[in-house]
């Protein structure tokens, strides 16, 4: 026996000695097992380690050039939409007084909403607002800024806030405003308290509501629904 074909059989009757202990076998098994779970963790470790972090910059050449990507703002995705309200603390507790001028309204509902200037007939653009000839609270219809405060006795003291979506709100009649031009305010926060006009004597303490969608006034009633 040459002395290549003598070791290669010594080898085989060890090995076969070796796996005929009772330990042998799951030894390997074990040994297979851990060379298995350590492998997954040295590559698991790696793609971490290449795994880019969404706020950290990351930076490459293109065309000679250095690009660099920033982390990107979050998206509020579950964001509540804002639906407008009338301009009151408890709607259930008002009452329109004289409604919205409607082109598509009767002819009855058209006269009652006409507005009587100098014996001038107008089209009345918002609602009054009464509440059992009380006075009582004027609040922000939706969230947004005060463009306009301005006191004239003839429509009474108005206030004017802008919106999102080229909504405008008007608010007309009212007194002891507690707001200036430029301030933020927040739906349902109190602006005022209702006042009179000499525009409308006949409501007596009312809040004059209207409502502009990109400059043409909308029925705020049918709006805020």
């Amino acid at each position: 026996m040459i002395k290549g074909d003598k070791s290669q059989s010594t080898l085989k009757t060890k090995f076969k000695r070796f796996t005929q202990k009772r330990w042998a076998v799951p030894a390997l098994y074990l040994g297979c097992g851990a060379l298995v779970l350590t492998t997954v963790f040295v590559l698991q470790d790696r793609n971490e380690e290449m795994a880019v972090n969404p706020q950290q910059e990351v930076s490459y050449e293109e065309n000679g050039q250095d690009v660099t990507f920033g982390p990107e703002e979050a998206v509020e995705v579950n964001s509540q939409v804002e639906k407008m309200a009338l301009p009151v603390e408890d709607p259930s507790a008002v009452t329109v007084h004289r409604a919205f001028y409607d082109q598509e309204a009767s002819a009855e509902e058209q006269q009652n909403a006409l507005v009587v200037v100098n014996q001038t007939y107008y089209p009345n653009l918002g609602v009054d607002l009464v509440q059992s000839g009380e006075s009582f609270n004027v609040t922000a219809a939706m969230s947004g800024t005060v463009t306009l405060v301005q006191e004239d006795p003839f429509i009474g003291n108005a206030v004017e806030i802008e919106h999102e979506d080229g909504l405008v709100t008007r608010y007309q009649a009212v007194q002891d405003i507690a707001v200036a031009n430029g301030d933020k305010v927040m739906q349902g926060q109190v602006i005022a308290t209702s006042g009179v006009s000499e525009l409308n004597p006949d409501a007596g303490t009312h809040v004059h509501f209207e409502v502009y969608k990109d400059d043409v006034a909308v029925d705020p009633i049918s709006f805020s629904e």
